[in-house]
């Protein structure tokens, strides 16, 4: 899905998780026409596997383990999806985001250290506590040509059951750290109100604003 807007080179790629993507088509055709953004809209993602940067047990009991194919997708997202948009939508010289929520919020962090394709990164609810990311993290550079990092996390996401889940606050705030200090982005770290990347939509408009307004 791409909603276009018109004589603008700016592009926001969004991967969603499968249960959110139907309620939020206003909310970004909205977002579209508010920011003067392209946003396109990625679909047919794997993912617990191309969300994820190394393979990794599941967070659940009898969860499918995390197949760590980011790698993988990454390619075919910089060298496939991203040429044939930009083709559609008749754009050159793009200034592009990257933007993810929940595994794909740990996508788009670990994608600016792996990528120089996009110039700011939208990390809602990342999944930052995924096994050795953050010091993964203390042992590379980010992408040079980030100059945005907006990072939301919802206050009571920290009370997760799953242990490993129960880190989120603490390491995203250490990655936000992380970045400002081995960077030149601007980096923003923000606790909103609610749960897991919920409610959503006042949060995609919170980081629009932070990265657009």
């Amino acid at each position: 899905m791409i909603y276009a807007a018109p004589n603008t080179n700016k592009i926001c790629y969004v991967i969603l998780p499968e249960g959110i993507r139907e309620y939020l088509d206003v909310g970004l055709k909205e977002l579209s026409e508010k920011y003067c953004v392209s946003i396109v809209e990625i679909e047919n993602v794997n993912w617990n596997d191309d969300m994820t940067p190394w393979p990794a047990k599941g967070v659940f009991k009898k969860a499918k383990p995390f197949g760590g194919q980011a790698a993988s997708f990454l390619d075919k997202l910089t060298n496939e999806i991203v040429p044939e948009a930009e083709r559609n939508l008749g754009v050159e010289d793009a200034e592009r985001t990257i933007m993810g929520v929940s595994l794909s919020g740990l996508f788009a962090v670990w994608a600016g250290f792996n990528t120089n394709a996009f110039t700011n990164i939208i990390s809602i609810s990342g999944s930052l506590w995924f096994d050795g990311f953050v010091e993964w993290m203390e042992k590379h550079t980010p992408s040079q040509q980030i100059k945005k990092v907006c990072m939301l996390l919802g206050e009571k996401e920290k009370n997760a059951k799953d242990k490993r889940m129960a880190t989120v606050e603490e390491r995203t705030l250490a990655a936000a750290m992380m970045l400002k200090s081995n960077s030149q982005a601007s980096v923003l770290f923000e606790l909103v109100e609610g749960t897991h990347f919920s409610p959503i939509l006042p949060r995609l408009e919170r980081a629009f604003e932070v990265v657009y307004g």
